[in-house]
């Protein structure tokens, strides 16, 4: 089973493929869905895909909007812009893109989530379209997911294992295009279903009344966010070809350490219980809305759970923060560039892409960059702490901000 890792960047890209994942997804300066997400320039694809090649990986391109009239005629000196470099498969959401790319180009074709592809009818008819791979719609259950797999067997299917989930169908929503006029279809959602909402009554005006769920406030229409680690050896025993990780727009760090932990579920045994309950603390340590299951349930969900591990997903309280990446290691000193504080006597660690190499420590010495012993570390600067044979190669800073670190050796 591949795991797909989001790429909004050249370097989450590379750290994506660093922390093992199998394969990315990425974008252009258009058609790509994520206007946002700072995406690839025409050179910066060319070196993504060539970088994921050399490790024997693959690179999906989104071109996936809803493409208006405006957009269908841009479409074609796109794609010959982008012909040369040799994408894995180009990913669209709607027919008319679909015609253009197999018209001007000889990629393999994957059918975006937005499709809505919920039935192995419709499977079968964007079979016939020559689609090589079909992107479920989220709402798609396992035992669905089963059921097309066996009628359509000829078919790739990928199914979203984790990441943010939109309270609309498959993610089409017009919130925001009316309220803000930009277009989650056309990759400039604003997210307004994630906002904080207050009553407002006629009689009384200017009173807004606060609407409280817990103590953060009420977020009417938002919706949790999709984890399905504890789901992974059904997936991966399934015959589906990829799950897919949400998340151009968010970070490095959140890449990499999703891209990692779902890379060792996969192939993990469901009764290596101790293993499994540090990969669920592993992906409670981003920030996330509280994580559920989604639709992957139907039936009698009692014979699913059996087969699975037991494991403890935590509620959406965050204990750890990223700090930032590593520089260098030189003289016993480990360099990284600093993006949040940290402060002597905080508990730190420097994750890599194989999780036991992780090391933990009490920052009791901080340097910086004049070699000056400091009590705490600044955004946008470098800083060191005293570290013995600790490499600097794709590592990341995290530190603990509350509680006690838990004994994983």
């Amino acid at each position: 089973m591949e795991i797909t890792a989001p790429a909004g960047n050249l370097e989450k890209l590379q750290y994506a493929l660093a922390y093992n994942a199998d394969a990315v997804y990425l974008a252009g300066q258009q058609f790509g869905l994520r206007a946002f997400a700072g995406n690839f320039s025409t050179d910066e694809l060319r070196l993504g895909v060539e970088h994921a090649h050399a490790l024997g990986r693959k690179a999906y391109l989104t071109l996936n909007v809803f493409s208006g009239n405006a957009d269908i005629e841009a479409l074609p000196e796109y794609l010959q812009e982008i012909s040369k470099t040799p994408f894995d498969a180009v990913i669209v959401s709607e027919p008319g893109t679909l015609a253009i790319v197999r018209k001007h180009t000889a990629f393999p074709v994957h059918l975006s989530t937005q499709a809505n592809t919920t039935n192995y009818q419709a499977v079968k008819f964007w079979q016939e379209q020559g689609i090589s791979r079909v992107i479920l719609a989220r709402e798609v259950s396992y035992a669905e997911m089963l059921e097309i797999r066996q009628r359509v067997p000829e078919i790739e299917l990928e199914a979203f294992i984790h990441g943010a989930m939109c309270m609309a169908w498959s993610g089409r929503c017009l919130m925001s295009a009316l309220l803000n006029d930009r277009s989650a279809n056309m990759g400039e959602c604003t997210h307004p279903c994630r906002w904080e909402w207050n009553l407002t009554e006629p009689t009384r005006p200017g009173q807004e009344f606060t609407i409280e769920e817990d103590a953060r406030g009420s977020y009417l229409m938002h919706s949790k966010d999709l984890c399905l680690l504890r789901e992974m050896p059904l997936l991966a025993a399934s015959g589906i070809a990829a799950g897919k990780i949400e998340g151009r727009m968010k970070s490095t760090y959140y890449t990499a350490l999703m891209s990692r932990t779902y890379h060792e579920a996969k192939t993990l045994q469901a009764t290596d219980q101790r293993a499994w309950q540090i990969l669920a603390e592993e992906v409670c340590k981003v920030n996330h809305r509280p994580y559920f299951p989604g639709f992957f349930y139907s039936g009698d969900e009692a014979v699913l759970l059996s087969k699975m591990p037991d494991i403890n997903l935590g509620d959406y309280n965050i204990d750890w923060q990223y700090c930032g990446k590593t520089l260098r290691a030189e003289n016993g000193l480990l360099w990284f560039d600093c993006l949040s504080k940290i402060s002597t006597g905080d508990t730190v660690q420097v994750i890599y892409p194989d999780r036991l190499m992780d090391v933990t420590f009490t920052a009791d010495r901080i340097y910086d960059e004049e070699s000056n012993l400091v009590s705490l570390t600044k955004p946008n600067r470098s800083f060191a702490f005293p570290l013995e044979n600790c490499s600097a190669e794709w590592g990341l800073v995290r530190k603990l901000e509350k509680g006690s670190i838990k004994d994983d050796a």
